[in-house]
């Protein structure tokens, strides 16, 4: 860390041990076999391995597989394909067996997501700035470093602006102090996902991070067979039209709606089969 040759503090830093490793393989398949563009599927707390699939130009497709929790993932095209069988509707792993790799998968490790918070330092070095994974490496599974990163360039500008009207402002603190604010409600959204559902290892939590990641669960259930809440989930998680993961009022009410009306059909339904066995019970001999 040069700030500390330069005699200036270094910043603390927040962190999330999240355990993360990956595969990437290249490879090409038919035209037509996949209408979708963009498939992922995320790791969860019962599931430690996901994968997502990424359309290239040229016909040429990404896979990425892998873990979290220090979950490993597959390492071959072979494996990584049979790993595609487990997670994917039929017609993607049917078109993966038609797939020509193009090379060898690519192997990473991203054990821990980090965010130094520069923006509470008192002094900082005139003449650089920092920028992008600099600042805060986020979870590289939940998919968000660039739009963060293009975040923090919006504020950039407008900290320039100011510097050319105040040319004896403090333009690393303008930048650092902005990119905290827009840093803050993603790192928590983040942090809660990876405790609660993907049971990533971390010191001190807050003590409401759990009850809201118990919370967020039941969300997240409901969405799964909720279209409207579903598109409100990958909007706010893709940091479309907010980067703070809040639902409001209508939004909660629809979600309490449709998990009561799962719960009582669940309930009927279990009262329908106990008849039944009862009833069979009765009639035997």
């Amino acid at each position: 860390m040069c700030l500390a040759q330069w005699g200036f503090q270094r910043p603390i830093e927040d962190t999330v041990e999240i355990g993360v490793n990956y595969a990437t393989a290249r490879f090409r398949i038919p035209d037509g076999l996949i209408a979708e563009k963009v498939v992922v599927a995320g790791a969860s707390h019962d599931q430690s391995l996901g994968l997502g699939m990424l359309c290239y130009e040229d016909g040429t497709w990404v896979l990425t597989t892998f873990g979290v929790a220090n979950a490993k993932p597959p390492r071959t095209f072979t494996d990584m394909r049979a790993l595609a069988d487990t997670l994917l509707p039929a017609h993607f792993t049917a078109a993966l067996t038609q797939a020509t790799p193009l090379g060898e998968p690519a192997y990473h490790a991203f054990p821990v997501a980090r965010w130094h918070r520069y923006d509470k330092l008192d002094r900082f070095p005139g003449g650089i700035i920092p920028f992008g994974d600099a600042v805060a490496s986020f979870n590289p599974t939940f998919g968000q470093g660039m739009t963060m990163t293009s975040l923090q360039g919006g504020h950039l500008q407008r900290a320039l602006e100011k510097t050319l009207e105040f040319p004896d402002g403090d333009l690393a603190g303008q930048l650092n102090r902005a990119t905290a604010k827009t840093t803050y409600p993603v790192w928590i959204m983040n942090a809660i996902g990876d405790i609660s559902f993907h049971h990533v290892g971390t010191e001190h939590i807050p003590r409401w991070w759990r009850p809201v990641g118990r919370l967020f669960d039941q969300f997240l259930g409901a969405a799964e067979s909720d279209p409207v809440l579903a598109e409100w989930f990958l909007r706010r998680f893709s940091l479309l039209d907010s980067l703070y993961m809040v639902p409001p009022p209508r939004i909660i009410a629809r979600a309490m709606r449709h998990n009561m009306r799962l719960w009582l059909r669940e309930r009927r339904k279990a009262g329908r089969d106990s008849g039944r066995v009862a009833v069979t019970t009765r009639r035997s001999p």
